[in-house]
């Protein structure tokens, strides 16, 4: 059976139960309060006429039953009650609805209790035939009892009465259940439509195909509401961020302000971002795409966060682009030559033996100077690398690249990889090389220091410097100068030195100045 079946019938069954049961104790006790109030306005009346003298003396004295029965006629006449019965302490009757009983004893019972014990008391008279409430009230004369008075009112006859009332009560309690069945199908088929008219089996379903696929995914998943508390994680995010089944319900700060962040920013923006580094640890670096999370109404629940771990990603990267970095490295340093070749060559033809000769002194000690520097200086082998590659390809395009001579790299940050050290100064180089291959006379200068407080990055050049316009939001993603290139350079740079808690200063002074330190310990 449907659900919405099922629900309707419940609701059914339940006010079925509720409205009969309802209305079978309130007619009860309309019953109970009519019986009641019937017995106690009849005991009224047979008090009243056991108190009059002239039923007493004629109970006591007489046996003139026609004087009595008129007087009882008379109180017959002007209320509802069908009979009223005056009897003697032998239980024969002075007075009765039909004359013909005068004198007989009274056959009905109900008396002896007050004939023998002179109490006044109410009972319920039903038999087959038969269904009154009738009042007992003894006849005093002299303070001696000579009989009692009977006062009976068919119940049928109240009831006839209150008909239309008790009529009402019951179409009352039929249209109650008429709006409840209607209101019960309204609201199974609410629920229906709420669940988009799936079954419970089909939800169930749909909840164990989602957990074995979200769990099953390599990327890690990780949903907040829009409080920032964790409502759901799979395998992987459980794996790589270091929570436990607990931890759904708290709040993701708790765990990550990168993460935390991110998140806040998109429930506010209400926009998504995508493949976004955030760092975790200093050897854990995630990419992540964040998406806010919306009901059926479009209204913004939470946020969604997909990532993966970019630390194994990243260490096949360096051996696929460390053959990049020596192809172009070879490259630059095999164009650079065959022109020191193609000069050479000419003049020896030229016959400028003095000239060649003094030609090759001078690029063997200039290529001694700078390969004394970066293996006396740069002890690092991978900033060394880089910056050999940088000086031939800056050599190539007729550009001075210079290693200061008080540089001195013994060790790197424990905030960051040599990966990213090499990020920040090839960056900054490579971003020089590009604006100044513009100009003639291009000169860069590269300076770099460790010490046990930091690690200090200087790299300054002769251009024109950077425009006020880009320089206020020269990190922002997508910001460039360039043609065909999406600013990401100095976005990854700044979140490199942000993330490793340095700071960043841009120097204008006749071109630009970059100046970065690093603290040695992540403050």
């Amino acid at each position: 059976m449907k659900l919405q079946y099922k629900i309707t019938l419940f609701m059914t069954f339940i006010m079925v139960v509720v409205i009969v049961s309802t209305g079978l104790l309130t007619y009860k006790q309309i019953q109970d309060t009519i019986e009641n109030q019937m017995g106690n306005n009849a005991m009224d009346l047979a008090v009243t006429i056991a108190s009059l003298d002239d039923i007493q003396k004629s109970v006591a004295n007489t046996k003139d039953y026609g004087a009595v029965q008129e007087l009882i006629e008379r109180f017959s006449s002007k209320t509802r009650f069908q009979y009223i019965i005056v009897m003697d302490m032998e239980g024969i009757q002075h007075s009765y609805p039909y004359e013909n009983a005068l004198g007989k004893k009274y056959k009905s019972g109900g008396e002896d209790r007050v004939l023998s014990t002179g109490e006044a008391y109410v009972s319920a008279d039903r038999n087959v035939l038969i269904s009154a409430i009738r009042a007992f009230a003894p006849i005093y004369h002299n303070d001696e009892q000579v009989g009692a008075v009977l006062v009976g009112l068919l119940t049928d006859t109240v009831y006839k009465e209150v008909s239309t009332y008790i009529r009402n009560f019951y179409l009352s309690l039929t249209v109650g259940l008429i709006i409840g069945i209607i209101g019960a199908w309204i609201l199974s088929y609410t629920i229906k439509r709420t669940i988009f008219g799936l079954e419970p089996k089909e939800i169930a379903l749909l909840l164990g195909q989602r957990d074995i696929i979200l769990h099953s995914f390599k990327n890690g998943i990780l949903a907040v509401d829009d409080e920032g508390k964790i409502i759901f994680f799979n395998k992987t995010a459980k794996k790589i961020l270091g929570f436990k089944d607990c931890d759904k319900g708290k709040n993701i700060s708790d765990f990550n302000s990168n993460f935390s962040d991110r998140m806040i920013e998109v429930l506010k923006q209400k926009k998504s971002i995508y493949n976004h580094e955030i760092k975790i640890r200093p050897s854990k670096t995630l990419l992540c795409s964040h998406n806010p999370l919306k009901d059926h109404k479009d209204d913004i629940i939470g946020v969604v966060c997909s990532f993966q771990d970019l630390t194994d990603v990243k260490q096949m990267a360096e051996e696929l682009t460390g053959i990049k970095k020596l192809t172009s490295a070879l490259r630059a340093q095999n164009h650079e030559f065959m022109n020191k070749l193609h000069t050479i060559s000419g003049l020896i033809q030229l016959e400028e033996y003095d000239k060649a000769i003094d030609y090759i002194s001078f690029i063997s000690k200039e290529r001694k100077e700078i390969s004394g520097i970066l293996s006396d200086k740069i002890k690092n082998a991978h900033v060394s690398g880089l910056l050999l590659a940088k000086y031939n390809k800056a050599a190539e395009a007729k550009i001075s690249l210079l290693i200061h001579n008080d540089s001195s790299l013994t060790s790197i940050p424990k905030n960051l990889t040599e990966d990213e050290v090499c990020s920040i100064i090839g960056n900054l180089i490579e971003n020089a090389i590009d604006e100044l291959v513009k100009f003639e006379n291009g000169k860069i200068i590269v300076k770099l220091n460790s010490d046990e407080d930091g690690l200090r990055i200087i790299v300054k050049d002769n251009g024109p410097g950077i425009s006020k316009e880009i320089r206020e939001k020269i990190f922002d993603r997508g910001v460039t100068t360039k043609e065909g290139n999406r600013g990401l350079g100095l976005s990854i740079l700044k979140e490199i030195v942000d993330s490793a808690g340095g700071r960043i200063r841009l120097l204008q002074d006749s071109g630009t100045t970059w100046d970065i330190f690093i603290p040695m310990e992540e403050e």
